[in-house]
């Protein structure tokens, strides 16, 4: 318990420590005496030192902040509580005083709402003007039912019994069947004939949590426990419980040393999803996903999912007959080449999702005998591109409807599709060599960044951002408009998609191929082990396939080639831009509703549809010009009809930006997803060695604070010792620090850099790669030029590596990724800035940023 006097302008609390259960829950009354929004910042530092260290928090109390009114007191409030990952629970009116407006002061947050059972208010009338407000809190989650699945029993298969059997199974039916659907239907039914034998299916009900760490060794030592428990109960001796006594240390030990070790290895070199997925497996962090209801009729949703708008035939053919009159390329026609069999292991192994298809084959099935197999597959796949059929059985995709909130409607679900393991492969295949053939000839708009080598979010953000700025440098707002496509991945219309393939100089061959891939596709949902019947897919690229997102991007190529503004596409994502002064804001909104006309003409000629009520707008600019705009007496945003309203902040790509560029809804966003984080995390931090825990916060805690941060590198002092804190919730997570704990030395111990170099190395790594990375993108490479290439004659000043800095008069765009990243590479010594490889470059950097 910890009662502490309240420094000038801050709260007052008190902080108790409630063990239940195991569970530690922190309960907290506070008060705020001051009149000033001062308390804000300490009850900030409050949360920050406590969240770290409970599951559970809950604070009740007086704020003296009325959460009814919109000023800035009870935003800043609501923005610190947000950001801190607590949820402030609904309450009315709690204060009455009399002959004044009813007002709410008093609050309740917790950190985990789910827990809640219940809450509220009672007025308390004979003693004071506030109301009581109470809570009723459950510490312990409702146990998991058992369930019954079907697995194979990879655990009992001898694998020297199977790759014998494989060996001599009749794998010549393969080749000689006559067609690419009766070459598949032999291979599947050679392979469940052999895992029907050596690794059966069979029923498995599931009690707890699987134990994959559980070995039999581990098996052995738990049984001797138990039967000298056993012994012990029977015969209660000082002998027999010494025996029992050292046997149940030794099981302890051994079962959580194999825990901690199968927890590091799982998640070590794992991408961010995947550790999730891990570590939810183990029963850590929140559900993703709500309670699909029982009552749920799997039918009616799978034809949610595949009904699909036909296009008017008349609009459908104009626009295929404009496709058929672009003149033909000058480059040779695209045509598959033969697989080897090096690619298509490569291929295979590439692969990790151990998801089965409809086909019953997954990759835990295929790889113990894939050097005997591998012949048989290589067979199927070339024969696949050589008869231009794609196989029908994999056409088949199991839908996984995952509810995007409480009591969704059929517009809540998103569908998970899981397509065969075999399938993918192919796909895999085809996609380099059409992205190859895509790269080699220029065809992708230059403004594409959504899966392409070199490009990624964090490039767009770069550009649109030192855009904004650039305008806020010659004293232009930004008027920039999102736009959002309904469900586009599949309303994509095959025959548009295949024409747009037949403009791009794609063989006649290659189109049958695809035809046949897109052409007489099938879903069902599956929920454990009830299903859907199947419904057709008319439209749409195949959801979960490997070559989707690539096929879209192909089929939304053109969508830019008449829009004068400046425009950014990610996949399906496009924004458009376009900057003025402040006296000509009705000249760039003229302008952007011109190119929103055509984009809707463009979207209707194609077959998509532009949701205008998801569709945001936004004016950006330095925080003097952005206070003059009067809103309303500016002309509107029109799109199809429907005017969009003006946005005071708007979500990017991930990343929030405000009117005046401030950054703070962003940094807010960071603070949350890290105590969010952090607090799922919990948990495991005194169960894993330190070793594992930094993998966990290399994994899961940097990545937010890292994630575009090259693209906002103008923070105030404020906002970078935010960052740094929220840093130090890392530190303080790894090394199990109390909150008044330094952290400097630990932070030392892991090498790791603090947050303003930590930032400096992300900038200069991602300007090593623009300079000297083929595959980055070229809006970011015209940027930089080494003042050498500015002479025509050789200087020696060439091998210096300098880049020319360009002019700028203002801060503004002196804080630009373009000017910071010059400046910091200039001040490198050179080195660093011949670094033969990113690798070398950042390995260079980082001890160069240490030893400073």
């Amino acid at each position: 318990m910890s009662a502490q006097p309240p420094p000038d302008n801050a709260g007052e609390h008190l902080i108790l420590e409630i063990t239940l259960s195991q569970n530690k829950t922190l309960l907290g009354v506070y008060y705020n005496h001051s009149m000033y929004n001062h308390f804000v910042n300490s009850f900030e530092k409050l949360l920050e030192n406590y969240f770290p260290v409970y599951k559970h928090m809950i604070i009740m109390g007086d704020f003296n902040t009325c959460l009814l009114k919109n000023d800035v007191r009870s935003s800043s409030f609501m923005s610190v509580t947000q950001a801190s990952n607590m949820t402030l629970l609904p309450l009315g009116a709690t204060h009455h005083f009399p002959n004044c407006v009813p007002t709410l002061l008093d609050l309740i947050l917790v950190s985990s709402p789910s827990h809640v059972a219940k809450h509220g208010q009672c007025g308390a009338d004979g003693f004071s003007y506030h109301d009581l407000i109470y809570l009723s809190y459950k510490i312990r989650p409702p146990k998991a039912k058992p369930r019954t699945l079907l697995q194979r029993n990879f655990g009992g298969m001898v694998l020297e019994n199977l790759r014998s059997d494989a060996r001599a199974a009749a794998w010549d039916e393969v080749f000689n069947a006559d067609t690419v659907d009766e070459k598949v239907s032999v291979f599947n039914s050679l392979i469940i004939q052999l895992y029907d034998v050596h690794a059966p299916v069979r029923s498995v009900r599931m009690k707890h949590f699987p134990a994959p760490w559980l070995t039999d060794e581990i098996k052995i030592i738990i049984n001797r426990k138990v039967a000298a428990k056993s012994k012990f109960k029977s015969r209660p001796t000082d002998l027999n419980r010494e025996k029992y006594t050292a046997l149940r240390n030794h099981c302890n030990k051994v079962c959580r040393d194999a825990q901690r070790r199968h927890i590091h290895e799982s998640i070590q070199n794992g991408d961010p999803a995947k550790v999730w997925n891990f570590l939810r497996s183990l029963g850590v962090g929140k559900s993703r996903s709500q309670t699909i209801p029982k009552d749920l009729d799997l039918n009616l949703l799978n034809q949610h999912f595949t009904s699909s708008v036909a296009m008017d035939s008349a609009t459908k053919l104009r626009t295929l007959n404009n496709l058929s009159t672009i003149p033909t390329p000058d480059f040779s026609e695209f045509n598959f080449s033969h697989f080897t069999d090096c690619d298509i292991e490569r291929s295979i192994l590439a692969i990790t999702s151990k998801a089965v298809g409809s086909d019953s084959i997954s990759r835990n099935m295929v790889l113990p005998i894939l050097d005997i197999i591998l012949p048989v597959i290589s067979h199927i796949l070339n024969f696949s591109i050589s008869s231009n059929t794609f196989p029908s059985s994999w056409k088949d995709a199991q839908v996984t409807p995952l509810p995007k909130k409480a009591n969704p409607s059929f517009s809540d679900y998103r569908p998970i599709s899981i397509l065969p393991f075999l399938s993918k492969v192919l796909e895999r295949l085809v996609h380099h060599q059409l992205n190859r053939f895509l790269v080699q000839n220029n065809l992708m708009n230059p403004y594409q960044s959504g899966f392409r080598p070199g490009h990624s979010t964090v490039t767009a953000l770069v550009k649109i951002t030192d855009d904004v700025r650039q305008g806020m440098e010659n004293g232009e707002l930004t008027v920039l408009s999102l736009l959002d496509f309904s469900n586009a991945f599949n309303t994509v219309d095959f025959d548009i998609l295949l024409g747009v393939l037949r403009s791009l100089n794609v063989s006649p061959t290659v189109i049958d191929w695809f035809h046949s891939y897109l052409h007489g596709r099938r879903q069902r949902i599956r929920i454990e082990e009830s299903y859907s019947v199947w419904c057709s897919t008319t439209a749409g690229v195949p959801q979960g396939g490997v070559l989707s997102p690539l096929l879209f991007a192909i089929f939304i190529n053109s969508i830019s080639n008449n829009i004068s503004s400046s425009y950014h596409l990610y996949a399906d994502d496009l924004q458009i831009y376009n900057h003025a002064p402040i006296s000509d804001l009705p000249v760039a909104i003229h302008k952007t509703n011109t190119d929103l006309d055509y984009i809707l003409a463009w979207s209707q000629n194609y077959g998509l549809k532009v949701n205008p009520n998801k569709t945001q707008v936004i004016i950006l600019g330095s925080p003097r010009f952005s206070s003059f705009v009067d809103y309303n007496a500016l002309p509107p945003i029109v799109f199809d009809g429907v005017h969009i309203p003006w946005s005071k902040q708007v979500k990017n790509l991930g990343v929030y930006m405000d009117n005046a560029m401030t950054w703070k809804t962003q940094l807010d966003e960071v603070s949350r997803k890290v105590f969010a984080s952090a607090g799922s995390l919990r948990r495991l931090r005194n169960f894993l060695p330190t070793a594992t825990k930094i993998v966990l916060s290399q994994s899961l805690l940097l990545p937010i604070l890292d994630y575009a941060d090259s693209c906002y590198p103008d923070l105030t002092e404020e906002q970078l010792n935010k960052l740094e804190r929220l840093q130090n919730v890392c530190i303080r997570f790894i090394f199990g620090l109390r909150k008044y704990d330094h952290v400097s030395e630990y932070r030392a111990k892991l090498k790791w850099l603090p947050i303003r170099l930590r930032r400096n190395t992300h900038i200069l790594s991602l300007l090593y790669s623009i300079l000297f990375n083929p595959a980055y993108p070229d809006y970011l490479k015209e940027r930089f030029h080494f003042r050498h290439e500015s002479h025509s004659r050789g200087l020696r000043s060439s091998q210096n590596l300098r880049l020319n800095i360009p002019p700028h008069t203002t801060k503004f765009f002196s804080d630009s990724f373009t000017i910071q990243a010059i400046t910091l590479w200039n001040d490198l010594p050179l080195s660093i800035r011949k670094a033969p490889s990113l690798a070398s470059f950042k390995r260079m950097l980082k001890d160069h940023f240490l030893g400073s």
